[in-house]
């Protein structure tokens, strides 16, 4: 069974490209960049985005066998799940055509949130927790979710 609401945080990229790894940055970054932290605004991103997965969670806990708010984050780079997540999402939510197109394709700036299917958060567009939050409490709301083909829309 599918939840009322797919939440998909898509994070800001992990990868620096600048020779750091995954554990840490090398200390001479900071020599060769204009700043004393070259990567301070994708940290931040990808903070926020933590805050923002956590803040979901915790106002809209998985009860029962199907939670009703279902929350993904991803890193962008993990096209084997993202790419088929969102058109599954689409085509389930059915956002509209263009909003859909723009999902489906990914044609939105990162960091991005996107709730069934429609992206209602990116760098260009940014909300405020307080606003995704409302946003998902929105789709809870009768009468407010499109029904997913298959489904009895009048009960």
């Amino acid at each position: 069974m599918q939840p009322e609401v797919s939440v998909i945080l898509i994070r800001e990229n992990a990868e620096q490209l600048s020779g750091s790894g995954c554990c840490g940055k090398l200390e001479g970054d900071a020599l060769r960049a204009a700043s004393d932290e070259p990567f301070a605004h994708t940290r931040a991103d990808q903070s926020a985005c933590g805050r923002l997965h956590r803040l979901l969670r915790k106002n809209f806990p998985d009860s029962g066998t199907t939670p009703r708010v279902r929350v993904v984050t991803v890193d962008p780079r993990n096209q084997l799940y993202l790419a088929p997540k969102l058109w599954r999402d689409v085509c389930r939510y059915r956002p509209g055509i263009r909003e859909g197109l723009k999902t489906a394709l990914q044609l939105f700036a990162l960091p991005a949130v996107v709730i069934n299917g429609r992206v209602v958060s990116s760098r260009k567009r940014p909300l405020s927790p307080h606003h995704v939050l409302h946003e998902v409490e929105r789709h809870l709301r009768p009468g407010t979710h499109k029904p997913s083909p298959g489904t009895n829309a009048s009960s």
